[in-house]
């Protein structure tokens, strides 16, 4: 009996010594399910070639795993997901979009969350660039209070017009960071997705965030969810017009948005980060003056000269006075650059910021110019600027930020303000439209080589001030 008891206890020690060897050789993907849940099923309910895009493939799906929370506890999840992806494999990087929610903040939805559901802001900020350019696409429902609010399932079409991602079941709020990382690594594992042919697995995945998520991306990175046995699950970040503001998940003061939860950024995992910030968001109660680490080499920010956070391409008919001012090329050169950045080593473009003064609130008061346009940041080829003793840039008005009749509170605020040139104006700084035409150019031709705009939109911008009824349409 004692040989027999010995032979036992010697079966379970060499069965645990082969478990813990097995775990040691798996990929790291294996063992941080292990930490933080793990995926257990993908649902395709529809899939269909891509109408937007050639050679790529739409695909609709729900996502089942579970959760392990920082208080020890255990949960499940079932959630949504959109995924779009290169039928001959791309150029290897998935950008996982974090929807901007438009979540339950002071008591409710907001009509346009009604109406439409969550946006897919990196498609919206980029128009078609991703699946230009052999981008992975995925968006996921990570937001306890769209599932609360629309239930476990999509409504009927004919009652509401929706977009998939908004129904689900999510347990905890918290369970965000786990959702969201579960999707990455689907993008890294594609094999678990049955029946979707030509799906390739990505070397590198990228978070995109706008605004509200850009807040949820900050709260991800400050609490340290992007290493896992020391390996990083996001290789990179864009952060859209966030300030440094950490979306926290609990509706205790200081709010929704905690500016205190970032006080550890920026984080030092290697992962790399760029934050594109309008005007509007460094001087609004947003806290973007605080996010620049000119010093770490692992973050750019670019503060956008005369571009408020909702501009007319991005959210059109706020208010008439609009600014018009468009921030979609520096993002399609962020993700460009981001791109490069983590799976070539090249750098990006250095930070560029706003001239003025960080006050303790964090608001920031923009230096400006004679005009009543904004100093320094990145200016794009609305902005005035000296390029070798020449000048560049041609603005055709005033363009602020924020706008002058809102309050933080009014959505047409972050849509900001033009205030076009009279015609005696307009005249004495362009004698003609080849004058004007040749500072639209040379500012442009500088942020290309500078590396901040892509060659298709220095093309375009060009061809727009060609066009351009230079003194009828745009002056009073």
């Amino acid at each position: 009996m004692k040989k027999a008891s010995i032979s036992v206890t010697v079966i379970i020690a060499i069965v645990a010594i082969l478990l813990i060897t097995w775990l040691l050789i798996q990929p790291d993907t294996i063992r941080s399910n292990m930490e933080s849940g793990r995926l257990t099923s993908v649902a395709i309910e529809e899939i269909h070639p891509f109408e937007e895009a050639d050679d790529y493939t739409y695909l609709e799906a729900t996502i089942q795993g579970s959760v392990s929370r920082e208080n020890g506890t255990e949960g499940k999840y079932a959630v949504p997901i959109v995924l779009i992806y290169p039928d001959d494999g791309g150029n290897g990087v998935g950008v996982v979009d974090w929807l901007v929610t438009i979540g339950l903040q002071h008591g409710g939805f907001t009509a346009t969350a009604d109406q439409w559901g969550p946006n897919q802001s990196a498609l919206i900020a980029t128009n078609g660039y991703l699946f230009e350019n052999g981008f992975t696409y995925i968006a996921v429902q990570w937001d306890k209070a769209v599932t609360d609010y629309f239930g476990t399932s999509a409504p009927d079409e004919e009652e509401q017009q929706h977009n998939h991602l908004i129904y689900g079941t999510i347990e905890e709020p918290e369970d965000a960071f786990d959702i969201l990382l579960h999707t990455a690594g689907l993008l890294k594992e594609p094999g678990r997705i049955q029946g979707a042919s030509n799906l390739n697995p990505v070397d590198v995945v990228l978070s995109f965030g706008y605004s509200q998520s850009a807040g949820l991306q900050m709260e991800f990175l400050s609490r340290g969810k992007n290493l896992r046995n020391g390996e990083l699950v996001y290789d990179g970040h864009l952060l859209a017009k966030a300030g440094l503001l950490c979306l926290t998940f609990h509706n205790e003061p200081p709010g929704y948005y905690n500016p205190e939860a970032c006080r550890g950024l920026p984080v030092e995992d290697g992962s790399k980060v760029i934050h594109v910030a309008a005007q509007g968001d460094v001087e609004a109660v947003l806290f973007a003056g605080r996010s620049r680490f000119p010093d770490n080499p692992n973050w750019r920010q670019y503060e956008l000269a005369g571009v408020s956070h909702l501009p007319e391409p991005i959210a059109p008919g706020l208010k008439e006075d609009q600014n018009p001012a468009s921030s979609k090329p520096v993002f399609r050169a962020a993700f460009h650059n981001l791109a490069l950045w983590v799976r070539d080593g090249v750098s990006p473009p250095p930070s560029m910021f706003l001239e003025g003064t960080l006050n303790t609130d964090g608001t920031f008061d923009t230096d400006l110019d004679e005009d009543g346009n904004a100093l320094g940041g990145l200016r794009l080829p609305h902005m005035e600027q000296i390029i070798d003793g020449n000048v560049a840039g041609a603005p055709l008005g005033k363009y602020t930020g924020k706008h002058p009749d809102g309050r933080q509170e009014d959505l047409f605020w972050f849509g900001g303000y033009f205030e076009p040139f009279i015609n005696e104006v307009i005249t004495e700084r362009y004698s003609d439209q080849e004058t004007y035409v040749q500072r639209v150019t040379r500012a442009a031709d500088n942020l290309l080589d500078a590396g901040y705009i892509l060659e298709k939109d220095r093309d375009a911008h060009v061809k727009e001030a060609q066009n351009i009824e230079l003194f009828g349409a745009l002056a009073k």
